[in-house]
């Protein structure tokens, strides 16, 4: 692959040996039939007929045979126009960006002749090599997009504006060679994703069959460790508050605090990701230690409350975001920490925190209520096993996450410079 001048606008920046010349300019209308799906009923779905692909199905993942709709009826002469083949793209045509993405797919063999529904356009190819598909997930064609539908409510593309959009082609040759180089690296990415989610099933699994007891763990001597023990939370600690008394002009300067995104998000708290708070000396305010576990407090869904996250660093002066609160163990040889962690976010006891939930449009959660529950906790020792066991897939998981975003950077990176 080699760099070519970068002030040369109609080919790309890299290019694979053997091709040179500029790219034609087109219109993506003037290469490809694009038009968007037939307004079917909606009382129309039934456990039989055709598949029926939807805007709900339309994503930037890949389609699952699960979410498909049927239609009663055999469509397939009537509205022939409306059936998917194999090479073509769809594309949602209502809210179609998502998370700077554009919500398209490719359909493979198990989509061939499946119907497509109005609010979902279909691209039509002469070829089925990709490089199309490539060419609308650049930066600049997802700017262009959003221009386009920019003040609309909801956010609405309709095929036309499909068809203006500005595109640069070369040969076939050379797009089959991009698009079959693009398809190794979004084939890495998706074995990467495999990889994750391998993980996260077996830490889950794990954690249900350990917080079930229905996975013993034995001693150094190869001797069972002794039964699980009852207690309250007001047994084993006591919960303390969040920030209080600050204005937004408090923050974003001064000392470190914990966003409530960070307890939500993890179950283990990156000091790295705080942002700041002015805080004076003579305040009386909580900072938090070493083995503290966090919970958010309020939630959008009863499902979100009490989301659990635990310091497992020794710090200075931190502080707790107003919409946590904190529980504060009496001492580390009846509850650790790095076993809190996992503790907290096991479904068992999840779903005693979720029954705290009060509310409607927004859920809160007692502090005094939380302190009722009951846990059973192993020894000491035990809770050292168990915690080294998940630490070691959580820590596996962190890891292959973070390839995982090399791989998306990298794609980032191929499709601005392999193409134009």
């Amino acid at each position: 692959m080699t760099e070519e001048n970068k002030s040369v606008k109609n080919f790309p920046n890299l290019r694979f040996p053997g091709f040179e010349g500029e790219w034609e300019l087109k219109n993506l209308g003037d290469t490809f039939s694009i038009f968007n799906g037939y307004a079917f009923s909606s009382n129309a779905s039934v456990e039989s007929g055709n598949l029926w692909v939807k805007i709900a199905d339309v994503g930037i993942q890949e389609m699952k045979r699960g979410n498909i709709s049927f239609l009663p009826f055999n469509f397939r002469e009537k509205y022939s126009k409306f059936l998917l083949e194999k090479g073509d793209y769809v594309v949602a045509l209502t809210r179609p960006i998502l998370n700077g993405k554009l919500k398209i797919a490719k359909i493979d063999d198990f989509f061939d002749g499946s119907l497509l529904n109005q609010r979902v356009g279909k691209i039509q190819t002469s070829n089925c090599n990709g490089f199309i598909y490539y060419t609308l997930q650049r930066v600049t064609i997802i700017k262009e997009i959003e221009n386009n539908i920019a003040g609309s409510d909801p956010p609405n593309l309709s095929p036309n504006e499909i068809n203006s959009i500005s595109i640069k082609l070369p040969l076939i040759s050379e797009q089959q060679k991009i698009a079959d180089f693009l398809s190794l690296t979004d084939s890495r990415i998706q074995t990467q994703k495999k990889i994750i989610s391998q993980l996260k099933s077996q830490m889950s699994n794990l954690k249900d069959l350990i917080f079930e007891q229905q996975l013993k763990f034995k001693d150094n001597n190869d001797n069972e460790f002794p039964d699980w023990r009852d207690f309250k939370l007001s047994d084993l600690g006591n919960t303390f508050n969040g920030l209080s008394g600050k204005t937004k002009e408090h923050f974003g300067v001064g000392q470190k605090y914990i966003q409530y995104k960070q307890v939500f998000d993890s179950a283990k708290i990156n000091i790295a990701n705080c942002a700041f708070v002015d805080v004076e000396e003579n305040e009386n305010q909580n900072i938090v230690e070493y083995g503290d576990v966090l919970f958010t407090i309020s939630s959008e869904t009863p499902e979100e409350i009490g989301m659990s996250s635990v310091l497992l660093e020794n710090v200075d002066n931190v502080y707790l975001n107003s919409f946590c609160f904190g529980f504060r163990t009496n001492s580390f040889d009846e509850l650790i920490p790095e076993f809190s962690q996992f503790l907290f976010r096991s479904n068992k006891l999840r779903n005693e925190i979720i029954k705290l939930a009060q509310g409607s449009t927004r859920y809160n959660m007692s502090k005094t209520e939380f302190l009722k529950l009951k846990v059973k906790l192993p020894c000491k020792d035990e809770q050292i096993k168990i915690a080294q066991l998940l630490s070691s897939i959580s820590e596996k998981i962190i890891i292959e996450s973070e390839l995982l975003t090399q791989y998306e950077n990298q794609k980032k990176y191929l499709l601005q410079n392999l193409l134009v």
